[in-house]
Order: C-alpha cells, then sequence, then structure tokens
C-alpha cells in the first residue's frame, strides 16, 4: 500500500491510511466471523465443534465474554485471543456486534508495528538512481519494528492466556454448571473411539510392507524437498525482491521464479503429499475395519444431520 499510495498521500499519508484499513480489514473480518457464522450457524454441529464449545478453556472464555461491561479481561481474550474462536464463540453467544468490536478496537497495537515493519523493510529495498538507498534507515528501524511486533503479540496472547488461566481456577464451581453441548459430545465420543482404533491400525510393527514403503516415500520425499530448498536456495528459486515486479524481472511468467533444481523440490513436496493422502486413506479404511470388529456400526444416525465428518460414519 505504501508503494500505490506514497505519490498521491506521502509516506506518512499512506502509512497512516494502510493502519486505517487494515484496522477496517481485522473489525469486518470479526463482525463476518460472529455474525455469518457464529450466529447463522450456531446450529450447525460442526461449527460448535470446530470452536470446542465443551472445553474449560472456551467455557471460561465464555464467562469473560459474558461479562456485562467491557473489563480489561474481556479486552485482553477479543486482542489477544485467536479470530477463529474467539469472534465465532461470541456469535454462538448472540452477543451484541457493536461492543465486541469497540472492545477489538485496541488491536490496533498489534496492527500497527506489524504494518510498519513490512513498510520499512519495503522503503530499505530502494535506491536512487545512484544506487544509493533512498531510506538508509529504513533497515534498522525494519528490525526494531520487527521486534516490537514480535512483543507486542506475545503480549496480547500471553495476557489473554492469564485471564483464561486465572478464570479456570477461580470459577470452577461456574465452569461445571455450564451446559454440555449433547450432540457436539456425542461425536466427540466417536472420535475419541475411531482414534484409539486408528493408533492400533497404524503401530508401526504391525503395518503390511505397502503402507510402510508409502509412508517412507512421503517421509524421504519431504526430507529431500526441504534440504533442496535449504541448501542449495539460489539453485532452486531466481532472485526477486520486494520492488521486482512479473513483467520486468521474470520476462512475465511466474514460472521463471522457478528453476530446474527446484522444479525437482516442488514435486518432491507435491509427491510426498500425495503419499501422505494414500497413506492416510488406507489407514482411515483399516481403522473402520478395527471399529466395525470392537463395536456395532457407526452409522450417520449416531450423529446429527449436519455432522457427516463423525469418525467411522
Amino acid at each position: 500500500m505504501l508503494a500505490a499510495g506514497r505519490e498521491i498521500l506521502g509516506i506518512t499519508g499512506a502509512l497512516v491510511y494502510a493502519c486505517f484499513v487494515s484496522l477496517i480489514l481485522k473489525l469486518f473480518a470479526c463482525t463476518i466471523q460472529q455474525k455469518f457464522i457464529g450466529e447463522n450457524l450456531a446450529n450447525f454441529v460442526s461449527v460448535k465443534r470446530m470452536v470446542g464449545i465443551n472445553s474449560d478453556l472456551i467455557k471460561s472464555m465464555r464467562l469473560i465474554l459474558d461479562e456485562p461491561g467491557m473489563s480489561y479481561a474481556k479486552v485482553a481474550i477479543l486482542v489477544g485471543g485467536p479470530d477463529w474462536p474467539t469472534s465465532v464463540l461470541c456469535g454462538l453467544m448472540k452477543l451484541k456486534l457493536l461492543p465486541i468490536l469497540l472492545g477489538t478496537l485496541p488491536v490496533a497495537i498489534i496492527i500497527v508495528p506489524t504494518l510498519l515493519t513490512g513498510s520499512f523493510t519495503y522503503m530499505a529495498s530502494l535506491e536512487l538512481e545512484n544506487g544509493e538507498k533512498e531510506f538508509p534507515w529504513a533497515s534498522v528501524l525494519g528490525t526494531i519494528m520487527a521486534a516490537i511486533s514480535a512483543m507486542v503479540q506475545f503480549s496480547a496472547m500471553i495476557t489473554a492466556a492469564y485471564f483464561l488461566e486465572q478464570t479456570s481456577s477461580t470459577r470452577g464451581d461456574e465452569i461445571a454448571k455450564l451446559d454440555v453441548d449433547q450432540e457436539v459430545k456425542a461425536c466427540e465420543d466417536k472420535d475419541e473411539e475411531f482414534n484409539e482404533c486408528y493408533k492400533e491400525a497404524t503401530k508401526w510393527p504391525d503395518l503390511p510392507i505397502l503402507p510402510k514403503a508409502i509412508l517412507a516415500s512421503a517421509f524421504l520425499s519431504m526430507i529431500v524437498a526441504c534440504y533442496l530448498v535449504q541448501l542449495f536456495s539460489a539453485d532452486c528459486f531466481a532472485e526477486y525482491q520486494l520492488t521486482y515486479t512479473i513483467e520486468e524481472d521474470l520476462d512475465g511468467n511466474w514460472l521463471n521464479l522457478i528453476l530446474p533444481l527446484g522444479w525437482i523440490a516442488v514435486s518432491l513436496f507435491f509427491a510426498s503429499c500425495g503419499l501422505l493422502c494414500v497413506y492416510r486413506q488406507w489407514a482411515n479404511k483399516a481403522a473402520r475395519e478395527i471399529l466395525k470388529t470392537a463395536v456395532r456400526p457407526i452409522t450417520k444416525a449416531d450423529c446429527p444431520s449436519d455432522e457427516e465428518s463423525c469418525a467411522g460414519a
């Protein structure tokens, strides 16, 4: 955004504008997750499972978010908590949107240093016509802002974790009284049974030769791909900086970014992923066979109608 807005708004104006737009995007994302996912899909067990609605951590979060007013603990959760469970949980709890967005506004303390890190890094790469750096100080500021960004983000997460732990330890009785979602629990129980069977089916000494060979091949392919990229990165990918363009520096084709050795690394990576998928398919089938012999077959009637991902169904 700095590159596009510098000529119109100047450097300072472009940075302020970028910070404003980034904050709006964050609030917009929270709105989508709360209103369109959390509230509209509140009856979908799959959504509640992904949130972890029955876990003690989320129950502690529910107690904090359900408190009246805007406490420091609530702001810490809205700012430092993970986006998905926090915003979607607000929708599941039918909380009002405006207070939640107001409590999320302090996230600017995370957005600003992060954005400045990228902006200063970009400015450090700019050169004048004589080859000298246009902003020789930008590299140092970029490093400083990167350190500040890391500290701010870490502090936000630690603060949120502190209040969740405090709530869990001091309000255990209230957490225990919160309702357990029985539909989610039913699917979680089925998953637990399936996971035990999966562990049994994938014990290395008991694996047939073919699954062993597939898994070993996936493992070796990934190792070779990673080592090629780490040890021979200059031979795998063409040099490409932040200020480069595909038209001028890659002859108009982005595939020129990957050199021949790079194509080998990329091919090995995707081969590893493909082999792993094949192995997982076999392992899931083997686990279902064990499950059928251990207990009665699981049917879709065991799970809510929208939850087709229950193990063994």
